[in-house]
């Protein structure tokens, strides 16, 4: 397995594993998220943006030719009301499920937290839906603590 930045040639790959990521967003909570076309996950102009911007990193893990495993990372410059704090926001992580378990999220995690100190970032920061149990699992395991929770009350 090798990890790489992904390149334009990676698009078609990288929108099936979001297109993925979108779907268990969609099936655990179809009250918040509706389910968009496969351009629509993640559009080809914003794809090549990212890869132009070097405040962004775009990063997959190929077995051969298949992309397993997918992660994006943005630097922020700002942080809250903290100014001039540079923290980077995790994204997206995404592993196809037949690739779970075997260390590939946390290479991918490494490889950002790595960034984000080359980047002179104070922290990482990443979001994650309170149905994602594995996920919320791998993030504890990579050392990462909560920092808030969003509460909600359905009427």
């Amino acid at each position: 397995m090798e990890l790489k930045k992904l390149t334009e040639a990676d698009y078609d790959q990288v929108l099936d594993l979001y297109q993925a990521l979108d779907d268990l967003h969609v099936q655990a909570r179809p009250d918040f998220f509706v389910h968009r076309n496969r351009d629509e996950t993640y559009p080809l102009d914003a794809y090549l943006q990212n890869l132009a911007d070097p405040e962004v990193l775009q990063l997959g893990t190929f077995e051969g030719n298949r992309l397993i495993g997918v992660i994006r990372a943005t630097l922020w410059k700002e942080s809250g009301m903290v100014k001039g704090l540079k923290t980077v926001c995790l994204d997206n992580i995404y592993v196809l499920p037949a690739y779970r378990r075997k260390g590939i999220a946390s290479k991918l995690f490494a490889a950002v937290e790595a960034w984000a100190k080359e980047q002179g970032a104070v922290r990482l920061d990443l979001y994650t839906w309170d149905f994602n149990k594995d996920a919320i699992a791998l993030y504890r395991a990579m050392g990462m603590t909560p920092q808030q929770y969003v509460f909600e009350k359905k009427l």
